[in-house]
């Protein structure tokens, strides 16, 4: 069960993260209104992506921790919830108003599709790896287990050809002292 600290400490840190992407956002809006080119809002921008994707970790795991309920009481869930729906909306309408300052006040009509594109594109192609690193590991922890179950059966193996060998010398022995003795 995740602790309540835990939660508490991942919703702050997406609520800290929602605020700083609201006074970059602010700032992107300050220099659209001001005229100025995206490429002069850059830092603004910048700052704006890099604290709403981690506002939107934090809300993503915010939703993990709903499928892991901590012990806090109802109340407390209530505003957790309410919290992060408002921040999950704001961004979304960050997002849009952002594209509209592309199109319309940076003059900038496929900047913005452009990004976004390149955005879904890194994050895809950041996910393949990871997928298809979490299969290496795989192939390597089962690479690893049939080694291991191949040394078990040729040591089992080896020793029922050593039982197999004890129990024919036996057998012969047996048959070679009966028939010394019946002679």
């Amino acid at each position: 069960m995740i602790e309540v600290a835990t939660a508490l400490m991942v919703i702050k840190g997406a609520k800290a993260a929602f605020d700083v992407a609201k006074e970059a956002f602010d700032e992107i809006r300050s220099c659209a209104e001001a005229g100025k080119s995206a490429h002069e809002s850059l830092g603004a921008l910048t700052s704006f992506f890099s604290s709403a994707g981690k506002a939107e970790e934090g809300i993503a795991h915010a939703k993990e921790l709903q499928d892991n309920p901590t012990e806090e009481d109802s109340r407390n869930d209530y505003e957790i919830v309410i919290e992060m729906m408002v921040a999950e909306r704001q961004l979304k309408q960050f997002y849009k108003d952002l594209k509209e300052m592309f199109i319309y006040q940076f003059q900038e009509p496929g900047l913005y599709d452009e990004f976004m594109g390149r955005l879904e594109k890194l994050r895809a192609d950041r996910r393949q790896r990871e997928v298809d690193n979490r299969l290496h590991l795989k192939a390597l922890e089962m690479a690893a287990r049939r080694e291991k179950a191949k040394k078990v059966q040729f040591i089992q193996d080896m020793f029922a050809m050593a039982f197999g060998v004890i129990v024919s010398v036996a057998i012969i022995a047996g048959i070679v002292w009966m028939f010394t003795l019946g002679g």
